[in-house]
C-alpha cells in the first residue's frame, strides 16, 4: 500500500532513559509517523471523515509521550504503533522515535518500528472429543484482543494420517476446518497464543501423530500488501486442506497446488465426508 499520511518531526519532551540523570528532567523526543490508509476516497470527496484525522493523531501521541515516563525508546515507539495501527482505515503504520544526545559524539539515536494488519489462516483440528474442542477453541480465540476472526471454512470428517503421509484407520477420524482472522500480532506471538489455547484444551505434545484434543496452526500470512507466505508443509501433502483454505481466502487459487479431481475422489471413496458443527463466522 503506497498512499501513506506523514506526521514530521513531532518534538515533543518525556522522561526516558535508565540512567538516574534521565529519571529526573524531561529529554528532548523526535517523532515521525507514517500511516498508510487508502486516500483515493478523501481525494475525491475532500470529506475528512474518508481519511485519518491526522491532528487527532498527533494530540493522543502527545498525551501518550509526555503524560508519561518511559526506560526505553522503543517502548514509546510500540505505545504510538499501537495508537495509530488501532485507527479505522489505517493498514500499516512505522514509527520512528529519534532520541538526540542519547550517545557521545553522535547527534542521536533512533528506533524505527513496523506495525501492520494481516491476515492468517489457521487450521483447526481434533479427533478427541472433535466438536466440543473445535467449537471451544473458537470461542477462546475470539476473546484475544487484536483478533478479528472474519470467515470460518466448512468442516471436513478426515481418516488420520500418520507420520509416514497415509492413512491409518486404527485411529479416531479427524475433523478439520480452517478460520481466515485479521491481527496486527507478529507470527510468533499469535503462535505463542494458540499454543495455550491448546495447552487449556489438554494437547499434551505438540508435533505428534496421536489423538489430540486440539491442533492449531498457521497455515498462511498475507501482509498489508497483498503477499502471500505459507507456513505449513501439510498444505502441500494434504489436498483437502488446500481447498479449505480456499474456502476462506481466494486469493491462493493462483497457486495449484492440488487438483480437484483427486479431493473429489477422495470425498467418493470415503476419506473426506463434510460434516455440520453449527458453527460460521456470523455466529461469532
Amino acid at each position: 500500500m503506497s498512499d501513506c499520511i506523514k506526521i514530521k518531526d513531532l518534538h515533543l519532551r518525556s522522561i526516558v532513559g535508565i540512567n538516574e540523570w534521565e529519571r529526573r528532567e524531561k529529554q528532548d523526543i523526535l517523532i515521525n509517523v507514517n500511516l498508510y490508509t487508502n486516500l483515493k476516497k478523501a481525494g475525491k470527496t475532500d470529506n475528512i471523515k474518508e481519511t485519518i484525522d491526522y491532528k487527532t493523531v498527533k494530540n493522543e501521541i502527545i498525551n501518550i509521550i509526555e503524560g508519561s515516563s518511559f526506560f526505553l525508546i522503543e517502548t514509546m515507539a510500540h505505545k504510538i504503533a499501537e495508537l495509530c495501527i488501532r485507527k479505522n482505515g489505517v493498514k500499516k503504520v512505522e514509527v520512528e522515535v529519534d532520541k538526540p544526545g542519547a550517545l557521545r559524539f553522535a547527534r542521536s539515536v533512533s528506533v524505527k518500528l513496523k506495525m501492520e494488519w494481516k491476515t492468517f489462516v489457521i487450521s483447526i483440528g481434533s479427533n478427541i472429543e472433535p466438536q466440543r474442542n473445535i467449537i471451544e477453541a473458537i470461542n477462546k480465540i475470539k476473546k484475544i484482543s487484536d483478533i478479528k476472526i472474519l470467515k470460518i471454512s466448512n468442516f471436513l470428517e478426515t481418516s488420520h494420517i500418520n507420520e509416514h503421509g497415509e492413512y491409518d484407520f486404527s485411529f479416531p477420524k479427524f475433523i478439520n476446518g480452517v478460520l481466515k482472522i485479521e491481527t496486527f500480532l507478529e507470527k510468533d506471538e499469535l503462535e505463542e497464543k494458540l499454543y495455550q489455547i491448546e495447552k487449556e484444551l489438554g494437547r499434551k505434545e505438540k508435533g505428534s501423530f496421536s489423538p489430540r484434543t486440539i491442533d492449531l496452526d498457521i497455515v498462511l500470512i498475507k501482509d498489508s500488501d497483498e503477499n502471500i507466505k505459507f507456513f505449513s508443509k501439510d498444505i502441500y501433502e494434504r489436498n483437502f486442506l488446500y481447498f479449505l483454505v480456499i474456502e476462506v481466502e481466494n486469493d491462493i487459487g493462483r497457486f495449484p497446488i492440488h487438483t480437484r479431481e483427486n479431493f473429489i475422489r477422495e470425498i467418493k471413496s470415503g476419506l473426506i465426508k463434510k460434516v455440520d458443527l453449527g458453527v460460521k463466522a456470523k455466529d461469532i
